[in-house]
């Protein structure tokens, strides 16, 4: 029901901004991401932690709708991987966790007709579709699928900040962009003043954008 309630979301959104805009493009996204998950005090401090940045794909769709030659808004359809490792090469523990995402975006185009630098900013929703857990202790590794439970929480709100160029190619505009995700709800429900788990995402990817 809730991927159910992203997709109207985001049925919702383009509708509104086709209604408005002076131009639209769509096209697939694809490309990285290197994620980890950050412990805060019931303060909301940063808390050391060993807990490290692992990679994972991201891909999906894009729909961009100009309101200006400056601004437009962008809403995607993306599925995310996102995850932690704890340890090394040699001896680790690492989680990946499939999310499908929803970003709208502003974003704040720039430069000469054929290539543009632009900024990108504003909230996200993800859902919680699957996961799995890797262990490698010595020369033995295990990996097995993660149950999803009570305490759990599958929807994931949170806020995209990036930067990128676009070029001019074709029927259409190539798009690099690099951005940073910032999980805003807690992976897991906890008590007041209890630590607080949040996705941190570093994702580099390329989509392609028929129309001008």
């Amino acid at each position: 029901m809730k991927i159910k309630f992203l997709l109207s979301l985001l049925f919702a959104v383009g509708i509104g901004f086709t209604t408005m805009a002076q131009s639209v493009s769509f096209g697939p996204r694809v490309g990285a991401t290197f994620s980890k998950i950050s412990l805060s005090d019931g303060e909301g401090d940063e808390m050391e932690d060993e807990l490290k940045y692992t990679p994972g794909l991201q891909v999906g769709a894009v729909a961009n709708f100009g309101v200006s030659e400056l601004l437009s808004i962008q809403p995607e359809l993306l599925f995310t991987q996102k995850g932690y490792k704890i340890g090394d090469s040699d001896a680790y523990i690492k989680g990946t966790s499939n999310y499908i995402e929803v970003p709208v975006l502003a974003k704040i185009t720039f430069g000469s007709e054929q290539v543009k630098g632009f900024v990108t900013g504003g909230p996200t929703a993800g859902y919680w579709i699957s996961g799995k857990t890797s262990m490698k202790i010595a020369s033995t590794e295990a990996s097995e699928s993660y149950e999803f439970e009570d305490e759990d929480n599958r929807v994931e709100l949170g806020a995209s900040f990036g930067v990128g160029l676009a070029y001019n190619l074709g029927a259409g505009a190539l798009n690099l962009d690099v951005r940073y995700g910032l999980g805003l709800s807690s992976l897991y429900e906890v008590e007041s003043g209890e630590s607080k788990s949040r996705n941190r995402v570093l994702g580099v990817s390329v989509a392609y954008l028929f129309g001008k």
